[in-house]
């Protein structure tokens, strides 16, 4: 089957013939359109609103996490901002610290414990900051100013507000933060200590998953910032967190509101001048603590501060201010921690947990605490040889060090007794081997589970027991959802493996959901550590698609989540499973930072990108069934590909090292296709793995019909090639600013009966996607680059829509949105004559051109569009004086050359528009004409852009017999006026329950060319057939009008709707003209006295001048209401 691309993107007759939600269609279907909007996420059923922070083995103990140096700014003078250690091996120490608290923290929240960071946590250089009387924090119940000496806020502010507790919350504090931009947010609060506190003050986090409830002992901590977790916050003010006074301490009396922070922010500490310029994670914590101090009232800069030389202050200040947050009243030494984050240098390799002497250096159990810690690290990670890019080195039990000098980061006298304190220096930052492992994802998460794992045993020593050995468990894996039923899905996986460094055994398992996929509800309990499915019910199909993350759970705490899948749990056959085949995290995908490699796994994979393949199906398709399975579940047999009618297959930058598709997965897929199966596969390394790299070249050419050509196109941009299913479509992919980069993107072109779908724009060129159609039912669509990446909503939409089109599935229809610059290059953009390039910066902060007036000089900026519609043509340039006032446009809109001339003289960079025009499908372009342009002595040359809505589409076929004429329009008549109620067969073509004018439009877009008026003959055959009691106007009449009266599109190039139409003549003068008024309504035809159609209509004049109104028509179309 031929998928031209006039086929493709009908829309003068699209008609539905399936009746089960996500079934394939026949060639003639329905592509609708509608707008994807979010919903209230809680709202979701099936979902659990509240959850809590784990409870472990480390709950009630508070742990003070530092990672060492960071940026200055006075080195080697003042206002210097410069790094305490060099760039060396791709790595600066100061930022490597800093990621390795991040995966630290992570565990030890996760096990139950109070973090309070020396150092952000995270990356989020976005911040909000509310303290207690911001007009963004309100108050509910009863609450009482404090009159307190330290606080956080402006001098002369409210210190702060607090609150009595209750058994039963009856009084909290909401923080409602205007978030600039939706991702992850580490939450932190700030609470004055004192001993009338309640040990369990609760925070509420409302992020966009739900509510995660988080308690504080500020009895114990206090007077600085407190780490609430991370979270995901949509833009915008529907987050908050809330300070609520319930509790059940028997013995603290009251709750503290005074300030939160969402995210990390930009540094703002000022030296001689200057500020760093950089997030404040990647500053020393000597400026977390100074915004601090220098943000509260009544703290002097002494707690934390003894010089003036910014790096001299940066090694004690987090000791200092651990120390001074710490209420030593409450509790004991055994409930807190300090541990600091370095890396090593000097020669040598392996982990070091260092102390000090005896003689006033150390903490009371500091050379306990480095051998516990020193020791857990290299025992793990020696345990793990084999696992990594290189073996970890055994250093035996020579894992402490002890220098000559007392370590001012953990010396006891700024200290003083109130905990014990470390310092892992977790590798050798000299060691080639030892820099490549730290850079590496898995690595860092290792070394954070072996502290992790060494700060309980700490504990179990120091505290007599009290804390358990009980390590909270490793990862669940092999993943999957699949759809049960149109409420419920089934997540099935495998149970994590018990030792000594991957953690505990599972005593249970909790299944976290999600309407967004990154911010997770309460999760659902399953008990029983051998549990490996579960499925849930009472889920709602109209919500959407649903995603899951599992994560295990015993005494000791919960694991870290699995990767993300989704589902669309909708009635019907299986439709979609997405594979996650993306399992790859090296070091070579790390983010990269003043030249040092970052190790933040979001950036490099986050593995939960089946959130863009579902979301991009829902937008789609909504009433697809949809699965997702890790593609071990696929290897293993738990899922079958066969079950389903087309397969997505998420393989990311998996390449060589990690195999793209190993020797069963190829056989796996090669099997699907051949048995008829479609296939959307892509990532950036199949070609270079499979064929490149010999490590299936049969499979790649033969099975994913691709010939690989070169490594990396050097680009991010595409554009649909002439004829594929994408025509019409460029767009970009990431480079690593939102999701990760994409770098090196194969360049490949078509074998075997495939065709060219992609190119790139720039760089090297070439084939960036295929496609194949086999005639029969085998179909494959091939990208170079991961369709996960593509960086925009609409355009991953755009892209899906049209995959699912070319598999045969009901789709919606998208707007078509293109923007197009000058530096897009060919073929996108072209020249003739002389252009220069002007010194200055024009759209998107992007080079533009400029060519004498009156010079024989075109810019031509090429496009292609999917389908038929009326768009709006804008232009954005630099204005100037010297730009000509008559600057000429021609647009070929497939019907011929339109020209409209504008000046550029003013609307400098703002988008201009030429107007609306009738686009055909095709190939199009937007011309400007330097030699026919005057009014000024040079014409600029920079963007265009092209609005098309998407056609008006729906189903016309009212009486369901596969054709769209004259008795679908009579049963439109017939049901004209029926609101709220109205069916398919009364005449609601848009499926919105009333019957009136638009759906007589969608009737008439949807039979073909004809005018509404012009079918009256069709109408007059279906009339006839009738029997005589049900005949309603003459045949004779009928035609008669039909060749008299017809509908012509208004064109006038101010009008933006599709639906405008004008009539050549009022229904009277047409009949007068027609025949004689006796023959106008026999009363013969008829048998009863039912009303004519006209008297019916006439009878409900407003809503006729509704349609009018609704439609924008002339009043003489009113033939075209009245039975037509």
């Amino acid at each position: 089957m031929q998928h031209s691309l006039a086929r493709l993107w009908r829309c003068a007759k699209s008609l539905s013939t399936s009746n089960s939600p996500g079934a394939p269609l026949s060639p003639e279907r329905s592509l609708t359109f509608e707008t994807l909007e979010r919903r209230d996420l809680l709202a979701a059923a099936g979902l659990v609103d509240v959850g809590t922070q784990p409870d472990g083995a480390l709950s009630g103990k508070i742990i003070y996490v530092n990672a060492g140096h960071g940026i200055t700014g006075d080195f080697p003078n003042a206002g210097d901002w410069s790094f305490q250690r060099p760039l060396l091996l791709n790595m600066i120490e100061d930022l490597g610290n800093q990621d390795q608290a991040t995966f630290f923290a992570d565990y030890i929240f996760r096990a139950g414990a109070t973090v309070v960071p020396m150092r952000p946590i995270g990356n989020q250089s976005n911040e909000v900051v509310l303290d207690n009387d911001d007009t963004e924090v309100t108050f509910s119940g009863a609450w009482t100013d404090s009159s307190s000496s330290i606080y956080f806020g402006d001098a002369g502010d409210v210190p702060y507000r607090f609150a009595s507790k209750s058994v039963t919350e009856t009084a909290f504090a909401r923080y409602r933060p205007n978030i600039p931009e939706s991702g992850f947010y580490p939450v932190y609060s700030w609470a004055r200590y004192g001993s009338d506190r309640v040990a369990d003050q609760l925070y509420r986090i409302r992020h966009s998953g739900g509510i995660t409830e988080v308690t504080v002992n500020h009895r114990r901590v206090g007077n600085g910032m407190v780490y609430l977790g991370s979270y995901y916050f949509e833009a915008g003010t529907d987050g908050y967190v809330d300070i609520s006074n319930r509790s059940a301490d028997p013995n603290g009396s009251v709750v503290i509101a005074d300030m939160i922070r969402f995210g990390n922010g930009m540094g703002d500490v000022v030296q001689s001048g200057t500020t760093s310029g950089r997030s404040r994670e990647d500053e020393a914590g000597l400026y977390w603590i100074e915004w601090q101090v220098s943000n509260s009232q009544g703290i002097s800069t002494s707690e934390y501060r003894t010089s003036s030389n910014d790096r001299s202050a940066t090694v004690s200040a987090t000791p200092r201010y651990a120390e001074y947050m710490n209420r030593e009243a409450d509790g004991a030494l055994s409930d807190r921690l300090f541990i600091s984050f370095h890396s090593n240098a000097g020669g040598g390799r392996g982990v070091v947990a260092l102390h000090n002497t005896a003689n006033g250096g150390d903490t009371p159990n500091q050379l306990l605490l480095a051998q516990l810690l020193g020791q857990e690290v290299n025992d793990d990670l020696v345990d793990q040889n084999g696992q990594f890019e290189y073996n970890w080195s055994n250093r035996g039990s020579n894992v402490t060090f002890q220098a000559t000098f007392n370590y001012g980061e953990i010396n006891n006298s700024v200290i003083n007794n109130e905990f014990d304190a470390t310092i892992v220096e977790t590798g050798f930052h000299d060691s080639q081997l030892d820099a490549s492992l730290m850079r590496d994802a898995d690595v860092r998460d290792a070394i954070a589970r072996a502290t992790y794992q060494g700060v309980v045993r700490y504990f179990n020593n120091v505290d007599g027991g009290v804390t358990p050995i009980t390590m909270l468990p490793g990862k669940v894996t092999d993943v999957r959802a699949e759809t049960a039923g149109a409420d419920s899905v089934t997540v099935s996986w495998t149970p994590p493996v018990a030792n000594t460094y991957n953690g505990g055994t599972a005593t249970g398992y909790r299944i976290y959901g999600s309407t967004n996929g990154y911010g997770f509800d309460g999760g659902t309990f399953v008990a029983g550590g051998a549990t490996a499915s579960y499925t849930l019910t009472g889920l709602d199909p109209s919500a959407g698609a649903y995603y899951f993350k599992v994560v295990a759970v015993n005494a000791g705490g919960e694991s870290a989540g699995s990767e993300v899948v989704a589902a669309l749990p909708n009635a019907g056959p299986k439709g979609i499973l997405i594979v996650n085949g993306f399992d790859r995290l090296s070091r070579q995908q790390n983010p990269v930072q003043a030249g040092a490699e970052r190790v933040r796994p979001r950036q490099s994979n986050s593995f939960d990108y089946s959130v863009q393949v579902a979301e991009a199906i829902e937008a789609s398709s909504p009433d697809l069934v949809v699965d997702t399975a890790s593609n071990e579940a696929v290897i293993a047999g738990d899922v079958l590909l066969s079950n389903y009618q087309a397969v997505v297959w998420i393989s990311g930058e998996e390449s060589t090292v990690d195999s793209t598709f190993d020797g069963a997965e190829q056989s796996l897929v090669g099997n699907y296709l051949n048995n008829g199966g479609q296939l959307f596969v892509s990532g950036t390394e199949i070609g270079w793995d499979l064929d490149a790299q010999a490590g299936g070249t049969t499979f790649y050419n033969d099975s994913l019909r691709a010939d690989y050509v070169s490594d990396d196109a050097n680009t991010y941009n595409v554009a649909g090639a002439v004829g594929s299913i994408f025509e019409g479509l460029s767009f970009s992919f990431d480079d690593g600013t939102l999701f990760y980069d994409a770098d090196f993107p194969d360049v490949i072109t078509e074998l075997g009966g495939a065709t060219r779908a992609l190119n790139y724009v720039g760089g090297a060129g070439g084939g960036a996607a295929i496609q194949y159609d086999s005639g029969a039912s085998t179909k494959l669509v091939n990208f170079a680059f991961p369709f996960e990446t593509i960086t925009s909503d609409a355009d991953r939409t755009a892209v899906f829509s049209r995959v699912l089109d070319f598999f045969d599935f009901e789709v919606t229809l998208s707007d078509v949105e293109l923007i197009l610059d000058n530096d897009d290059g060919s073929p996108i953009y072209a020249e003739t004559g002389s252009w220069s390039t002007a010194g200055n910066t024009g759209f998107n902060g992007t080079s533009y051109r400029f060519a004498p007036a009156g010079a024989a000089a075109t810019a031509q900026w090429n496009f292609g569009l999917p389908f038929a519609g009326q768009g709006e043509v804008f232009v954005q340039f630099r204005s100037g004086s010297n730009r000509t006032s008559d600057t000429v446009y021609q647009i070929d809109t497939g019907g011929g050359i339109e020209t409209v001339s504008i000046s550029q003289k003013t609307d400098d960079l703002v988008w201009v528009s030429l107007g609306n025009f009738d686009f055909s499908a095709g190939a199009r372009s937007i011309l400007l004409d330097a030699g026919a342009s005057s009014g000024g002595s040079v014409a600029i040359a920079d963007a265009v852009r092209i609005v098309v809505p998407a056609p008006v589409t729906g189903n016309g076929d009212f009486d369901a017999d596969g054709d769209i004429d004259g008795s679908d329009f009579l049963a439109w008549q017939r049901g004209f006026g029926t609101m709220g109620t109205a069916t398919l067969e009364q005449g609601d073509a848009n499926g919105d329950t009333n019957v009136d004018a638009d759906d007589l439009v969608i009737w008439q877009t949807q039979y073909a060319t004809a005018t509404v008026l012009a079918l009256a003959t069709s109408a007059a055959s279906a009339i006839t057939s009738e029997s005589t009691d049900t005949q309603r106007l003459d045949t004779q009449l009928l035609s008669a009008l039909a060749q008299r009266v017809s509908l012509i599109p208004k064109s006038t190039a101010s009008q933006r709707s599709n639906h405008n139409f004008v009539a050549r003549e009022t229904v009277q003068e047409a009949v007068q003209r027609a025949i004689p008024t006796s023959h106008v309504l026999r009363s013969t035809v008829r048998q009863s006295n039912a009303p004519s159609p006209i008297q019916e209509h006439q009878q409900s004049e407003s809503a006729k001048q509704d349609a009018f109104a609704e439609l924008g028509l002339d009043e003489r179309i009113s033939l075209r209401i009245a039975g037509f």
